[in-house]
C-alpha cells in the first residue's frame, strides 16, 4: 500500500457525504463511477518535472486516466502547470494532483515524499543504463519521473532515481514526444500490472475517498446541497496525504 491509508474521521465524513449526494446523481453515472473506480490504481504514479509546455503535461494526465492511474506528482520550480481543458478532456479532475507550491525545494519535497512511502523512483532517460517497459520490476510501488521537453529529467533526479526506464528507439530520431513517451509506458505497465500477482488496487477506504469526490464533481451545487446537511466537502486522497 503505497500512500498512507485515510483516517476514520475522513472516511466518516466521505460517507456522509456520499449518502446526501448520490440521490442527485443518475444510475448511468453511479455505475460508471463503480467502474472507472474499480480500473484505478495507485501502483504507479507519474511524476511531471517542470515539464515546458502546458498542454504536454495535460496530455499525460489524460493518458494517465484513461489508463486508470489516479497519482500525478507536478514539480513546477521552472514551469508553472495551467489546465488545458481542450488537450485534458477534463482528465485532471479525476486524477490527484500533487502540488508543491509553497515549499523551498519542490524537487526535494517530492522525492522525499515519493521514497518516504517506499516509492521507487523511475527516471525515464534514454540514454542511462535501464530498465524498459517489459522488466521494469513491478513488486513495488513505481513513481515514473518525466522530464523536460528538451533536455529530459534534472541531475537531480537523476541522481536520487532508484532506477531508469528507457524506451527502445527504432528509428532514426532517438526521443519521443514526452506525452506519447509517457502513454507508452503507462500502456504496458498496466498491461504487465494486470497480469502480476501484484495487488494495484485501491484500498476500500481510498475508493470511500475517491466515490465522495467523484460523487461531488457529478452534482451541480454539491457543496450547497451538503452545507444544507450541515456537512463540509468531503476530503480528496491528495488532501490526505
Amino acid at each position: 500500500m503505497p500512500y498512507p491509508l485515510p483516517e476514520f474521521e475522513d472516511v466518516a465524513h466521505a460517507k456522509a457525504c456520499t449518502e446526501v449526494l448520490q440521490p442527485f446523481v443518475t444510475e448511468a453515472r453511479l455505475t460508471k463511477v463503480q467502474n472507472v473506480m474499480a480500473h484505478r490504481s495507485r501502483h504507479i504514479s507519474l511524476v511531471l518535472e517542470n515539464v515546458y509546455q502546458s498542454r504536454n503535461a495535460s496530455a499525460v494526465m489524460r493518458s494517465a486516466d484513461g489508463l486508470g492511474f489516479l497519482d500525478v506528482h507536478l514539480i513546477e520550480n521552472e514551469n508553472a502547470w495551467s489546465r488545458n481543458k481542450g488537450v485534458a478532456k477534463g482528465a485532471s479532475q479525476w486524477l490527484n494532483i500533487h502540488r508543491y507550491l509553497h515549499v523551498a525545494d519542490p524537487r526535494m519535497a517530492c522525492v522525499n515524499s515519493l521514497k518516504s512511502m517506499g516509492i521507487q523512483l523511475v527516471v525515464t532517460a534514454p540514454h542511462a543504463q535501464g530498465y524498459t517497459s517489459e522488466n521494469l520490476p513491478l513488486d513495488r510501488p513505481v513513481a515514473l519521473v518525466m522530464g523536460t521537453e528538451f533536455s529530459g529529467a534534472s541531475d537531480f533526479m537523476m541522481d536520487h532515481a532508484d532506477a531508469f526506464v528507457q524506451i527502445p528507439m527504432r528509428g532514426f530520431v532517438q526521443s519521443f514526444n514526452i506525452s506519447v513517451a509517457a502513454a507508452i509506458l503507462m500502456n504496458r505497465l498496466r498491461t504487465r500490472l494486470e497480469q502480476s500477482q501484484v495487488s494495484w488496487n485501491l484500498h476500500p477506504d481510498e475508493e470511500v475517498l475517491v466515490h465522495a469526490e467523484w460523487i461531488v464533481k457529478s452534482v451541480r451545487n454539491a457543496r450547497g446541497i451538503l452545507a444544507r446537511h450541515g456537512l463540509t466537502l468531503p476530503p480528496t486522497l491528495a488532501s490526505t496525504r
